[in-house]
């Protein structure tokens, strides 16, 4: 599985997955699929949020009233049923209109208002089954601390993922590096070879493990 942006961090290609993809193919590296993550996430819709508090809800034991900064010195109250759920927490908030995938119906459907428990809820925090990332939905995705507030989801984790089928006689290419070696040879660009170099400490690694024969 190859990430285009990780792709791009060896060689500097511009050419849309599509084409890149034939190209690759028709040189002997195989693209079987292409999953684009995030085609469904509006810009305007789905985005980097901030838990700011977290308050139980009034009329249900098992549902909390989280308080979410969503930019813009915006902050939206919603109803959230997720047990990890945080003040502190970067989230991914979606408001009514975005488009996410219901595990009841199967289906991806935009989102709408709803009064839950006599709370009427704008908007939600999303699990990884929600935004189509994988099966969880026991709750709610957590993103990194440094995740910037405010930013549409799709410039935060879209990509486009290559599926490669690689042959036996390529294990060249069972590498990021290794397919951006293929994508040089196929376009004309150069690639960037990633740092070798590491540090190394004068301090003795008898100091923090030891072997027992």
């Amino acid at each position: 599985l190859v990430p285009i942006s990780w792709l791009k961090q060896y060689v500097p290609v511009e050419l849309l997955p599509d084409d890149l993809a034939h190209l690759l193919t028709l040189s002997g590296t195989e693209i079987g699929g292409i999953r684009n993550i995030g085609s469904n996430w509006a810009r305007d819709k789905i985005v980097v949020g901030r838990v700011v508090n977290v308050e139980p809800h009034p009329n249900a034991d098992r549902l909390n009233l989280p308080t979410v900064d969503i930019g813009e010195e915006e902050t939206v109250t919603v109803v959230c049923g997720a047990a990890n759920v945080a003040p502190g927490q970067k989230i991914v908030f979606a408001k009514e209109g975005a488009v996410l995938y219901n595990y009841r119906s199967k289906k991806l459907e935009p989102l709408k208002s709803t009064k839950i428990r006599g709370f009427n809820s704008v908007g939600m925090v999303s699990s990884e089954l929600e935004l189509g990332l994988s099966e969880e939905h026991e709750g709610i995705l957590v993103l990194p601390d440094d995740a910037p507030v405010g930013m549409p989801l799709v410039e935060y984790l879209g990509d486009t993922i290559f599926d490669a089928e690689i042959t036996p006689n390529r294990p060249d290419c069972l590498s990021i590096i290794g397919i951006a070696r293929e994508v040089a040879a196929v376009t004309g660009l150069e690639v960037t070879e990633p740092p070798l170099d590491y540090q190394v400490s004068e301090e003795p690694i008898e100091s923090h493990v030891t072997v027992e024969a």
